[in-house]
Formats: structure tokens, sequence, C-alpha cells
């Protein structure tokens, strides 16, 4: 499904609210299921940036992702990201176009 994502965290430091309305948004088509994950070495729930061409993620995706929010507009998806072999904790707010 198509959303406008705004990361809310940097290195797992969250981004302060007035500071996230500057950040341009991502478009993006965000995908949510249960695989492998290599940094966690078991099955977790993960949700990506589906990325039709061959290659790497367009951002990292979030391994044990939950749902934390939602409503009319959007939803919150929280979970830990993998940057340079460290696993930070992330969130992802997704609004509706």
């Amino acid at each position: 499904m198509y959303f406008l994502l705004v990361r809310r965290r940097v290195n797992g430091v969250a981004i302060p609210y007035d500071q996230l309305r500057m950040i341009q948004p991502l478009k993006a088509d965000i995908h949510i299921g249960d695989h492998h994950s290599e940094p966690l070495g078991r099955v977790s729930t993960q949700a990506w940036v589906f990325n039709p061409a061959p290659g790497p993620d367009i951002i990292p995706r979030l391994h044990d992702a939950k749902v934390n929010g939602m409503a009319q507009l959007g939803i919150n998806i929280n979970g830990v990201e993998e940057v340079e072999g460290v696993l930070y904790a992330q969130s992802w707010w997704c609004r509706a176009e």
C-alpha cells in the first residue's frame, strides 16, 4: 500500500516534532510480513519499502515491526533497523496521499 513515509529517528534518536514536518516524505509501497531476519537470526515481522528492481532495500527494513497506531489517514510502524551492523530503534510515520 502506498504511503508518504517519514522516518522518525536517526540512529535511534527521535527527531524533534517541529523538524518532522519539514522532512520531505518518501512515497513508498510499504509491505509487512514474517520473514527470516539476518540481524536477529530468527523469523520476525518485517516492514520494508517494496523495490521492484533487484538490489538493496531503499531504506533499512524494520525488524520486529509492529503497527502501534492507525487512524483514517495513516499509520505508525515501530521496529529496529540495521545500520552498518548496529540495530537502532526506528519508527515510520506513514500518511495517506
